[in-house]
């Protein structure tokens, strides 16, 4: 969605191209994030909307399923948003999923206006009106924060699947009820929080009886291909796996042996590295070894 190294957003042609030519190397899914704006102290990530995106990218590409991970809730309404999404659900016949999250940005609420507080509170009451409205139903409710009267959206297609991105009680027992869960870059090489949430996951689903298949799982990790561990500064955090394809496939061997569905690799740049635009091509390395 953006170049990591001077934060300009890439185009939509750009995005596309990528999804291209993942589609023709092997890989099941591309996605996409929602960010307004990221600040940092260097400056500003910036990125397209990814709904638009996403849209676009469907209609170049023929087999690849195409994800948020995740969209925002707080920056758009309920209603609008199904209607975003039952849209994208027909144009790419059945490869979207939704993925969906509270936002996390303080400084992106602050800017539009939205309030920062009980985020988790406005999913919780958000969920079901969603779901709802994405299966075609007339959807009326008057809650703390959310207010639809006889609300109905086009639908034209199945709805998509909904995947909640979280690892807190309150959101893991959200996840139960949606049709998948994913847990986001909490440890790269170490699992044992995704083994946690997982396992708080599988609680929360036994409670609302449906069984734990019920629910698709994925782990998203950043990762390295051929990366410089050892020189200070680089990317040593432990959310970034660095290392050979042998050992990355290993990662991915581990998170599936843990118990997820899917992995979501973040082919993340080495900051001493020149950019290589054939990066997509060498991570097939990875995919083979798995």
């Amino acid at each position: 969605m953006y170049d990591y190294f001077n934060y300009a957003p890439k185009s939509i042609a750009h995005i596309a191209d990528q999804a291209r030519r993942a589609e023709k190397l092997g890989f099941d899914s591309v996605w996409v994030m929602d960010h307004i704006f990221i600040q940092r102290s260097s400056g500003r990530v910036l990125a397209h909307d990814p709904m638009l995106c996403l849209m676009y990218v469907a209609a170049a590409t023929e087999r690849i399923t195409v994800g948020t991970l995740v969209l925002s809730h707080a920056f758009r309404h309920m209603g609008q948003l199904a209607r975003e999404a039952s849209a994208l659900a027909d144009s790419s016949r059945g490869r979207f999923i939704l993925g969906l999250g509270t936002g996390w940005h303080r400084p992106e609420f602050d800017a539009l206006g939205l309030p920062f507080d009980h985020r988790v509170g406005r999913l919780e009451e958000a969920l079901e009106p969603l779901q709802r409205l994405l299966r075609g139903e007339h959807v009326s409710v008057q809650g703390e924060w959310v207010g639809l009267s006889d609300a109905s959206v086009a639908v034209t297609a199945p709805p998509p699947p909904l995947w909640i991105a979280a690892e807190g009680p309150r959101m893991l027992a959200l996840a139960a009820r949606a049709n998948g869960w994913n847990h986001a870059y909490w440890g790269a090489e170490d699992i044992t929080r995704f083994v946690q949430a997982l396992g708080g996951l599988r609680e929360a689903i036994t409670a609302s009886g449906r069984k734990p298949a019920d629910v698709e799982t994925s782990a998203s990790i950043a990762c390295v291909l051929n990366g410089w561990r050892e020189i200070p500064g680089g990317f040593r955090e432990p959310e970034v796996a660095v290392g050979s394809a042998a050992q990355l496939a290993g990662v991915v061997r581990s998170y599936a042996a843990a118990g997820a569905d899917h992995v979501i690799l973040s082919l993340s740049p080495d900051p001493y590295a020149e950019f290589d635009p054939t990066a997509l091509e060498k991570a097939t390395e990875i995919l083979e070894l798995v």
